[in-house]
């Protein structure tokens, strides 16, 4: 098997969690053999290295992240005649696009290996300030 018979078809969301949410895992399991043992073989003499696959053949989901703020000064005396007030808004992950985080590739023979398990920002956050300023 190639590099191009790793990725499984289907977007993200249809790749998500392998056995357990039912779809396919993010990349194919089947491309990729057990990790040699460096400087051994089954013989017990002389190894093989370490495989070979390249580096960066596995690329995680896209990250979509937009942040925004909005902020309001009006003037208001009181202590001082030119004191204001600032009321600021501001918006994490203002569209609340879900953003995963890179599959499990480490171990081969844990059941999560090639499965996004977790999402790797909070949902969206709103943050409120209100400032006197004098």
């Amino acid at each position: 098997m190639g590099n191009a018979n790793v990725p499984t078809p289907g977007s993200v969301l249809q790749r998500l969690g392998g056995t357990v949410l039912g779809g396919p895992g993010y990349f194919n399991k089947a491309a990729f053999g057990t990790v040699p043992t460096v400087g051994v073989t089954t013989a017990g003499t002389g190894g093989t290295g370490y495989g070979n696959a390249g580096y960066g053949i596995i690329l995680g989901p896209g990250q979509f992240n937009f942040d925004a703020t909005l902020q309001k000064i009006t003037k208001v005396g009181g202590i001082h005649e030119d004191a204001t007030l600032v009321f600021r808004t501001e918006f994490f992950n203002a569209f609340n696009h879900p953003q995963f985080s890179n599959p499990a590739v480490t171990d081969d023979s844990k059941s999560t290996f090639g499965q996004i398990t977790s999402a790797s920002v909070n949902p969206r956050l709103i943050q409120f300030a209100l400032k006197y300023v004098f």
